[in-house]
């Protein structure tokens, strides 16, 4: 505080010595003694707007301003399983999600996949991507989804998700789009695909793609996104990565070797978080779903059965923040970790 009242004292006593000397320069009086005062009246108002701007009233109930966040500072949305969304119903569980998230104002938006429900033709896909893209237009410039099983049944949707979508084109070879990988302040975002060409698994072609990616990452956060969990932790074990134990746990071991920060999926239609190893499991599914049962005692560590609900997620440096949040925009759980 000593600081500021000194620069006040400088900058008044300038202000003062300026005009007391003007009145008597060559030219004549430039000043009368009423303009001198309000020149420092003046100076004193701006000096005083300048201070309160550094330093907040104690006795003020108003928050400080939001500091703009730095390079390692942001936060994105988690959405997953919309496939029940009406595009015609500005009141579904989808659409109250996207108002929700547009007041949160975050950096970025990713959906877990199940984007829509039936999916069997290119032109069904089309249509219905369309209506998706139509209701999370306010921030569908900085979505990133992951497809899931219900995206492409029969492998009928991925021509329909290139066409409509712009997602990066980074991914190994037969997998543009879907299968995907970018950089975010100081974060990495991997996208894979559980349900191309097979269900239920994430094959050698994309796990060898994931591990060279990861070996090239140097950012302090590596999140990975797909539809089928790993481990699911209720209604879906035994429909997920989990029937094919082999290549699931090749996947994870990739994972786990390149220390990624947190994986986020799908496919169960809870949300529910799981620490596998080193690892923690989040599944968003039920923004505008149907519910799956809740899991066992002791098999999450955290589940809501809440239809309507999404994620922010806030990264601080390396630590991490995980909110849910209900289609009233009530936070129901928050759970900070740090890798």
């Amino acid at each position: 505080m000593k600081k500021y009242f000194a620069i006040v004292a400088i900058i008044l006593l300038a202000g003062f010595s300026f005009r007391v000397l003007a009145q008597y320069s060559d030219s004549g009086p430039l000043f009368s003694f009423r303009g001198v005062l309000k020149g420092i009246l003046n100076d004193i108002e701006e000096v005083a707007q300048a201070v309160a701007s550094e330093v907040r009233n104690p006795f003020s109930a108003t928050p400080a301003p939001a500091q703009p966040s730095g390079e390692n500072s942001f936060t994105f949305a988690v959405i997953g399983d919309t496939q029940r969304f009406s595009a015609g119903n500005p009141n579904g569980n989808f659409q109250r999600a996207v108002k929700d998230i547009v007041a949160d104002n975050p950096n970025l938006v990713i959906s877990t996949g199940d984007l829509t429900g039936t999916c069997e033709s290119y032109t069904e896909c089309v249509q219905k991507h369309e209506e998706w893209k139509k209701i999370a237009a306010p921030f569908l410039s900085k979505t990133y989804a992951a497809m899931g099983n219900h995206d492409n049944v029969g492998n009928k949707g991925v021509k329909a998700w290139q066409d409509v979508f712009n997602f990066p084109t980074n991914g190994p070879s037969g997998y543009s789009e879907v299968t995907y990988s970018f950089d975010f302040k100081n974060s990495h975002f991997v996208f894979l695909d559980s349900d191309v060409p097979d269900e239920h698994q994430i094959n050698e072609a994309q796990r060898n793609w994931l591990d060279q990616d990861l070996a090239k990452n140097k950012k302090e956060n590596t999140f990975v996104v797909f539809h089928e969990p790993a481990w699911p932790v209720s209604s879906k074990i035994g429909e997920s990565l989990d029937t094919q134990t082999g290549q699931r746990d090749a996947l994870w071991s990739i994972i786990a070797k390149h220390n990624v920060t947190a994986v986020f999926n799908g496919h169960e239609h809870i949300v529910s978080r799981r620490k596998v190893g080193s690892i923690y499991q989040f599944v968003f599914g039920n923004t505008d779903s149907y519910n799956h049962d809740l899991p066992k005692p002791g098999v999450a560590e955290y589940a809501s059965q809440v239809q309507g609900s999404f994620g922010i997620v806030s990264v601080n440096g390396k630590e991490i923040t995980v909110k849910v949040f209900d289609p009233a925009n009530k936070e129901l759980n928050s759970f900070s970790f740090s890798k």
